[in-house]
């Protein structure tokens, strides 16, 4: 009888029933109280892998927002544009304001004055302001659907016409008459330059002189 066994000798006279020695284990309650604790674990583990990773996904989100932002911001420009008329001849006029978002006055008094040698007023044109966008002529003609272009010192090439225009004669590129005249500084102070302009608008369908 090893030691282990003489400790506990003394136990039938104590208990009247079969006793056995049993080595210790851990009770029931332990061992569902450690699984309960190691499915928390990694139940834990898991929410604090998910939670980053929703969370980042947030921040990526938001970032590229900011970026894009950003870049707008920087560029000041976009493919999106606006325009000053009510488009009723289908008729666009190309201009190029840094100063503000349409013409000055001087210039709209000019512009007015030209359109109405044409019985045209405004409401008959669109005019859009290529300073202040980064639109393809293919996407204002989705738009405005524009038969007469007349651009006021702006270059067709950057708006991905690739043709070579001449100043103040009409040319028809696809059922659509362009007449590319110089900026309104150069016709404020040259009626050489208007009446170029002002013959070459009679040529117009829209313009009726």
């Amino acid at each position: 009888m090893d030691t282990q066994e003489q400790e506990y000798d003394f136990l039938p006279y104590v208990f009247t029933e079969n006793l056995y020695y049993i080595d210790a284990v851990k009770p029931e309650w332990e061992i569902e109280t450690n699984s309960q604790e190691s499915e928390t674990s990694q139940t834990n583990q898991a929410s604090q892998y998910q939670e980053p990773t929703t969370r980042t996904l947030k921040e990526e989100i938001k970032q590229i927002k900011s970026n894009n932002s950003e870049k707008q911001s920087e560029k000041g420009l976009d493919t999106g544009f606006s325009f000053f008329g009510k488009n009723r001849k289908n008729f666009l006029i190309l201009i190029k304001e840094t100063e503000q978002e349409n013409l000055k006055e001087v210039d709209s008094k000019l512009l007015t004055g030209i359109l109405a040698a044409g019985q045209l007023s405004l409401n008959d044109v669109a005019i859009v302001n290529m300073s202040k966008t980064k639109a393809t002529f293919l996407d204002i003609y989705k738009k405005l659907k524009p038969n007469s272009v007349v651009s006021f010192g702006v270059d067709t090439k950057n708006l991905g016409v690739p043709h070579e225009f001449e100043l103040y004669k009409p040319t028809k590129i696809k059922a659509i008459t362009w007449v590319i005249s110089h900026n309104f500084v150069a016709l404020h102070s040259d009626k050489t330059k208007k009446l170029g302009l002002w013959t070459a608008l009679k040529e117009l369908e829209c313009y009726v002189s």
